[in-house]
């Protein structure tokens, strides 16, 4: 039962990462842009944050916690949102192909990163003091009996990004603004017909769904790390399960939050599932296990082909660029 716990408890705080980063993209693709770039935009965030939060705590003797959250929070939200509006101004107004300018945006994020890291030399360090900040529990709601710890045993990251979801399902579903962004994503040229200005609505959304994976990269660091800076970190790899994690969806927020649940219980069943099941490890176990996340992804995209049914498919204009005059 122990293992068991521990294995909810492992699966929620990798969740927390991969549902801000599916959360952003998830409002970008909304917006008929598919951004491959959101491992290199949580690379990138994570390495610029890791480094100014380190001159903070360097620079005093009694670091502020709160400060400390601030300037991690928006340090990851301006390097994310500088990359989105790369993006958007490449792909929004010049019209280039989105999917290798999100490559590019992984290619130049990763390896960027792993140039500061190696220039400031930040590499195989360990912020423990922000660790600690981030993965405190909430007072009182942690210590509530029997449900307490399983269900608020986390940093405020986790619970805020519940509250996020939430949010931006009530926001796309019952709002002017998110009902006009859907309609941006469905059909650019109605929606500009009927006085909504598609590259205002494509460059906001992608600049705030690249600020949110900005937010998860750090949360990568802070939570999942242990506070740890490596070069060797694997955000990357972790972006790319976001990006399938919107598709696993179909598209929607409310839905991302037992999805990244899912996929974190997935993701670590290489580590839990042979002790419960009380199997001994073979050569190759490990490596099949850690393929189920992507292979449930898969199966999930072949239903929905099958199924044909609107609600389950993405967007109609996504990644097809909008030329006003065409319309």
């Amino acid at each position: 039962m122990d293992t068991f716990i521990s294995w909810i408890f492992k699966a929620v705080v990798f969740g927390t990462i991969i549902l801000y980063a599916s959360l952003g993209e998830a409002m970008t693709e909304k917006a008929g842009h598919l951004n491959l770039g959101v491992p290199g935009i949580m690379y990138l965030s994570a390495s610029s944050s890791f480094y100014v939060c380190l001159l903070y705590v360097n620079s005093t003797s009694s670091p502020n916690a709160f400060l400390l959250v601030m300037i991690a929070l928006i340090t990851a939200i301006i390097v994310g949102g500088l990359l989105g509006l790369l993006y958007s101004v490449m792909c929004v107004t010049f019209k280039c192909n989105q999917n290798v300018m999100g490559l590019l945006l992984t290619t130049f994020g990763v390896g960027f990163g792993k140039f500061l890291s190696t220039t400031l030399k930040i590499g195989d360090i360990t912020a423990s003091f922000a660790h600690q900040v981030f993965t405190t529990p909430i007072p009182y709601l942690s210590s509530i009996p029997y449900v307490g710890k399983l269900l608020f045993g986390y940093g405020f990251m986790t619970i805020a990004g519940v509250i996020l979801a939430v949010v931006l399902h009530i926001f796309y579903n019952k709002t002017r603004i998110g009902l006009n962004l859907k309609a941006v994503g469905e059909n650019p040229a109605t929606a500009d017909a009927n006085g909504i200005d598609v590259t205002r609505y494509r460059y906001l959304a992608t600049i705030f769904g690249c600020s949110l994976a900005g937010i998860a990269g750090i949360t990568y660091t802070y939570t999942f790390a242990s506070g740890l800076w490596s070069t060797n970190n694997n955000i990357e790899s972790i972006g790319w399960l976001a990006v399938a994690l919107v598709i696993f969806s179909t598209w929607r927020s409310i839905h991302l939050l037992w999805g990244s649940c899912l996929f974190g219980l997935l993701y670590w069943a290489w580590n839990f599932l042979p002790t419960i099941l009380n199997i001994t490890p073979f050569t190759g176990l490990t490596e099949l296990l850690q393929i189920i996340p992507y292979f449930v992804t898969i199966l999930v995209l072949v239903i929905n082909s099958i199924r044909h049914k609107k609600e389950n498919q993405p967007p109609e204009s996504l990644g097809v660029p909008y030329f006003r005059e065409e319309r």
